[in-house]
């Protein structure tokens, strides 16, 4: 791939080592882990954004294996900066809880520090938000995706574990979840599919200054 017509691109679950760079883009790459078990890499996460946005970016200091924060500044001052949060939680190891107490105080920190900044969390969390709920029960959690029209399998009745955490932490940083909320995705699209089903595993939220009802 030489060229597209993205703006930012976003990939997690790389499995490289070594960064590919794409034309008309810059960069910013963490490095996918050797797997002592099975001797390939795993993880990984890339964000490419295009030279054509006129913006200077930075990876900031925090970022880890699993957690990528990329400050976006524009120029002349059009726009406050954003900060892209890019995540990928495995969906085997215990690490639910932690990354996103992780994700929750970088967030926090930025939010405390620079209130005007907005702010993006996007990736794939491995995590149910879907929910479709008893005709008695009261509407919960904002960030749930209710009521979903799925095609190949219902919608789970409750939230599985790791997405209850990932409403909690969201609903904590007063972020809000755009899948199944704009124009293009309603109802919202699967973004995981296997032979036994089609899921939706990977989310994008932002601050709630940036969502537009």
């Amino acid at each position: 791939m030489t060229s597209c017509n993205y703006s930012i691109i976003l990939l997690e679950e790389t499995w490289l080592e070594d960064p590919i760079e794409l034309g008309g883009y810059s960069l910013h790459h963490i490095s996918a882990k050797k797997s002592k078990k099975s001797g390939r890499p795993s993880g990984g996460l890339a964000t490419y954004i295009s030279t054509a946005l006129l913006v200077s970016t930075e990876q900031l200091a925090f970022s880890k294996t699993d957690l990528q924060a990329i400050k976006i500044t524009f120029s002349n001052n059009q726009h406050t900066p954003l900060v892209i949060f890019n995540v990928y939680t495995h969906p085997r190891k215990n690490r639910k809880v932690l990354l996103y107490d992780e994700l929750l105080n970088m967030v926090e920190e930025i939010q405390c520090a620079n209130p005007a900044w907005d702010i993006l969390v996007t990736g794939d969390f491995n995590a149910n938000l879907m929910h479709t709920p008893e005709p008695d029960e009261q509407l919960a959690a904002e960030n749930a995706i209710w009521s979903v029209p799925l095609q190949t399998l219902p919608a789970q009745k409750g939230l599985d574990t790791r997405g209850k955490q990932l409403v909690e932490a969201l609903e904590h940083m007063s972020m809000r979840v755009l899948n199944g909320r704009i124009n293009d995705d309603i109802p919202p699209s699967f973004t995981h599919h296997s032979a036994k089903c089609a899921t939706i595993i990977d989310y994008t939220a932002v601050s709630l200054p940036l969502l537009v009802p």
